[in-house]
């Protein structure tokens, strides 16, 4: 082969636009791809198709996993998998898988490897540390074998490189991980690098105005931000208000309730998908909250920042570590109490914040992320940067 063939591996690739969006960065430079989607609903099949200018390139939406037994009989499951694409891949036309989580995708491409001796690369994401390797003890083993085959490992989070290397059951092959690890953020959509604002946010000091985006579950942490913001506006006659964008989940009716109950302080819009009125959104408002308990990335995060405002998010989740300078305010225990403190920091100290705009910009311009995807392709690989 003359040139490089990537065969990704992402479960989640008809239900995230991040994948879609990484994807057509690479196409744009040109890069081989078979992009191998495995879904448990028909209703996926075709979602976040695009048309690769790539005609060796293609989209592999395969309907194989049911919603009962796929979900707790992993082994089965990747074996699955593995079979199917085996089915419909030219496995000796690949020369690089890249598996878009570590244990979903990244044990299907442990076997393939095994099997084919196929270099791969793995992410690692929210739901690989928050539920495979936290709560699915029996994986761990396996997890370790994953990580320990693979050429190159990615971290969408910077914080997630410490909480990956202090795990025990990496240990013995800490060393050697710490090689292969690469940091390598998602990007935004190019809308808001092209609607970017030209400074940070200035805040009307009449009012304080929080924004949050996002689904109304648990992880969110909507419930409790809700009762930060109540128990602030009871303090000093602050007149704060949350702007509330979303709907979904299993939080919504409570949520619903609470801006029923108190209307003064909290404006729910419902969900928002036209680009430009969620950027009104974001130029109306001071700050941006959520306080999210597991966050991979969180795009939204940067939408944020983008438009200048300061954020609030979790330690050691999403955005956090990422940028050395303070964008805003980070909750550990994320209960109504430290939400409302750390409100409090982002209005008395908005001032000092310092959101750098332009390296913003920079850091998350898919074009510019795909690059470091084809030299961290390049180097998993061997392949040569004249092949990609």
């Amino acid at each position: 082969m003359n040139s490089l063939n990537i065969l990704h591996l992402a479960n989640d690739y008809a239900g995230s636009a991040v994948y879609k969006n990484l994807v057509t960065a690479l196409d744009q430079e040109g890069l081989t791809q078979i992009i191998y989607c495995p879904v448990r609903d028909a209703g996926l099949i075709n979602k976040n198709k695009i048309e690769l200018k790539n005609t060796n390139s293609r989209i592999i939406y395969s309907h194989i996993l049911n919603k009962t037994t796929d979900r707790i009989l992993y082994p089965l499951k990747i074996k699955k998998i593995l079979a199917d694409i085996e089915r419909k891949v030219n496995l000796t036309q690949v020369n690089l898988l890249h598996a878009h989580t570590w244990y979903s995708d990244g044990g299907v491409a442990y076997l393939l490897s095994k099997k084919y001796n196929i270099p791969y690369v793995t992410a690692i994401r929210n739901t690989d540390l928050n539920l495979f390797q936290k709560m699915l003890v029996y994986l761990r083993p396996f997890g370790k074998k994953i990580l320990n085959r693979a050429t190159g490992v990615i971290l969408i989070a910077a914080s997630y490189r410490e909480r990956v290397l202090s795990q025990n059951s990496l240990q013995t092959i800490k060393k050697d991980l710490e090689k292969k690890i690469r940091i390598i953020p998602n990007g935004v959509d190019p809308y808001w690098i092209e609607n970017a604002a030209h400074s940070r946010k200035i805040r009307n000091h009449n009012t304080f105005d929080v924004l949050f985006i996002g689904r109304f579950t648990k992880s969110k942490n909507i419930v409790a931000l809700q009762e930060a913001v109540r128990r602030l506006s009871l303090e000093n006659n602050k007149h704060i208000k949350l702007h509330i964008v979303g709907g979904g989940g299993k939080k919504a009716k409570e949520v619903i309730a609470n801006v029923h109950q108190y209307p003064d302080i909290f404006k729910y819009y419902g969900q928002i998908f036209d680009k430009d009125e969620l950027l009104k959104r974001f130029r109306n408002c001071d700050v941006f909250a959520m306080p999210s308990k597991h966050e991979t990335f969180g795009l939204v995060y940067v939408e944020a920042l983008l438009q200048g405002l300061p954020v609030m998010y979790q330690k050691n989740e999403g955005i956090d570590g990422f940028y050395s300078e303070k964008i805003g305010e980070a909750v550990t225990v994320g209960d109504a109490e430290e939400i409302k403190e750390k409100l409090t920091l982002l209005y008395e100290s908005f001032d000092s914040y310092k959101i750098n705009i332009p390296l913003i910009k920079q850091n998350h311009n898919w074009q510019l992320i795909a690059k470091e995807y084809l030299e961290t392709y390049r180097l998993s690989s061997g392949f040569g940067t004249s092949h990609l």
